[in-house]
């Protein structure tokens, strides 16, 4: 339903569009600016920490992977590494060998926890956690030929370890393989760096590898609502080479950082609070701002509309009381503006209408009204005729019982017709009560051969409609198109259809052609066929006009008249 807005309304709304657009334009463009620099500045601010707890990460594994070469540099433990067993100072130099491990330049000052040098043989000194070389750790060190060979499977046990194992070889014979050295890095204290280094308690830090997944983590519940498909390893390594190594998601600013000389990347997750804050602060000003300006536009269109609608408002009572027909109504006429213009056009309508419905509208009301009255005068002995034709008929057969319900049923036909009316419309219910006694009167006529059938709904039964239209109707089924069947039946259906009362009155028997009911119709002279059937159509025509004729077509070996009717709701 479409929802009406007056001129008032309007100008109010037209004053609130005028004073909402600009501000929404401004509030998005400086929201925009505002976000997108405070998003640069952080972002830009975590690429730094993200870089500066990488770079201190990766003094652990640098200083490991410098550990590694360390036995090929040092005298006594190139001399384990190389001497056979059966040398007779083969026991000193392994004891030389272990003294100088425990006092090794980097200790154990960079997270290595333990460390395991075996030559050949295999004989193996160690320091630190007692780390066992296995079968497995020296043929992967193998398979690196020298380089280093990273195991992360322990990273995720309690106390977890990170492993670095490395083949040896002889520097003045690099074909000759003189031993593996295996050390171990704490997570725990990779984890305690990363906390040394923790930018705030928004960011968590998480040590990623190619395979085994998240090795060191600082707070996994950042994580867990991040989406998967950004902490993929490909996506993190791009985003580390990038040359920003930061972006935004989702209100949260993810940092990336390729740990030097290993597969590894630590990346944080940072929900900034500070971004929510400032935009809240922002918003709350702009929503003062707006609501003080919008009681300003208020308080101007008020005024602004009082102006113009007053006289507008006064226009409008005076058509309204114009539509209903008091042509007497004037509005006064003050200044010369376009309101005043419309006014003094509007008295001069007035008048030229007062004039027209005087001498034209009910000169023409009154020939219209004596057209109806004659056709009904026409229509009311074409009942009497034919009904007095039944009963004569009943009377020679001796019927007396059907001669007195006959006659009965007549005299309230005809107290229903002849009665004098003020109007030509009746209830709905009347006019089925004329059509029940015609119906009662045709089944003692006809008996079994004829069946009646009447649907109506029971909310239109107070409906108001032209009357008597449906008997002639009936007749007219019964006289033409049952008069040569040996059973049929009369249907007469009544229901309401956007917004119009509906009347469907179908017979069977012999059909009659479209074609030749809109020849009858259409015939000019005073022909008495079809003389029930064009006073209907006239009625209709006088009352309503041409948008409401009398129908006819055929429809399941039915003949079928239908007329509509408007539902109104006086009369």
């Amino acid at each position: 339903m479409k929802v009406k807005m007056t001129m008032r309304k309007k100008i109010i709304l037209f004053f609130l569009c005028l004073v909402a657009i600009p501000i929404l334009i401004i509030y998005i463009v400086a929201s925009n600016l505002f976000i997108k620099s405070a998003q640069k500045d952080l972002k830009n601010l975590y690429a730094a920490n993200i870089n500066e707890v990488g770079k201190n990460i990766d003094v652990f594994f640098s200083d490991a992977l410098d550990l590694t070469l360390y036995p090929l540099m040092e005298q006594n433990l190139r001399t384990f590494l190389t001497e056979p067993p059966s040398s007779p100072s083969y026991l000193k130099d392994k004891k030389n060998a272990s003294d100088i491990l425990l006092s090794m330049p980097y200790g154990f000052s960079s997270g290595i926890h333990g460390i395991t040098l075996a030559n050949m043989v295999p004989d193996m000194i160690g320091v630190g956690s007692n780390i066992r070389l296995t079968n497995e750790d020296t043929e992967a060190a193998k398979e690196q030929n020298a380089s280093p060979s990273w195991d992360y499977s322990a990273a995720r046990e309690k106390n977890g370890y990170l492993y670095l194992t490395r083949l040896l070889k002889n520097p003045s014979n690099i074909s000759q393989h003189i031993g593996y050295i295996k050390l171990s890095i704490s997570c725990a204290k990779i984890k305690a760096a990363i906390a040394e280094n923790q930018k705030d308690d928004q960011t968590s830090y998480f040590l990623l590898s190619p395979g085994n997944g998240c090795l060191v983590e600082s707070d996994t519940s950042r994580q867990s609502d991040f989406p998967k498909e950004e902490l993929s390893y490909q996506k993190l390594s791009q985003l580390a080479a990038s040359a920003e190594n930061s972006k935004i998601i989702s209100n949260r600013i993810l940092s990336a950082y390729s740990i030097e000389h290993t597969d590894l990347i630590i990346y944080s997750i940072t929900r900034p609070d500070v971004l929510t804050v400032v935009k809240k602060t922002f918003l709350s000003n702009m929503m003062i701002l707006s609501v003080l300006v919008f009681a300003f536009s208020i308080l101007l269109s008020l005024a602004f509309a009082k102006i113009i609608t007053k006289p507008m408002d006064m226009l409008g009572r005076r058509m309204a009381s114009l539509s209903n027909e008091d042509f007497s109504v004037r509005v006064p006429v003050k200044g010369t503006d376009e309101i005043s213009v419309l006014s003094h056009h509007f008295n001069e309508m007035a008048e030229r209408l007062e004039f027209l419905y005087k001498e034209v509208y009910m000169g023409e009301l009154k020939l219209k009204q004596s057209q109806l009255d004659m056709l009904q005068t026409q229509i009311n002995p074409h009942f009497l005729y034919n009904t007095l034709d039944t009963i004569y008929w009943m009377a020679q057969m001796g019927d007396t019982q059907n001669v007195s319900t006959m006659v009965s049923n007549m005299s309230k036909m005809m107290r229903l017709t002849l009665t004098p009316k003020t109007n030509d419309k009746i209830p709905l219910s009347q006019e089925l009560e004329h059509l029940s006694c015609y119906i009662t009167i045709q089944q003692i006529r006809y008996g079994s051969k004829v069946q009646f059938f009447q649907t109506c709904p029971e909310n239109l039964m107070d409906e108001y409609v032209l009357s008597f239209l449906l008997q002639p109707l009936v007749e007219n089924a019964l006289v033409h198109g049952l008069k040569n069947s040996l059973h049929g039946f009369v249907r007469v259906t009544i229901y309401e259809e956007n917004g119009n009362i509906i009347y469907e009155v179908a017979n069977t028997g012999e059909l009659i052609c479209p074609d030749e009911i809109s020849a009858i119709l259409a015939d000019p002279t005073d022909s008495q066929k079809g003389l029930a059937l064009k006073n209907i159509r006239e009625r209709l025509r006088l009352k309503y006009g041409e948008a409401y004729p009398m129908e006819y077509y055929v429809e399941k070996e039915c003949s079928v008249f239908k007329i509509t009717q408007p539902k109104e709701s006086t009369i």
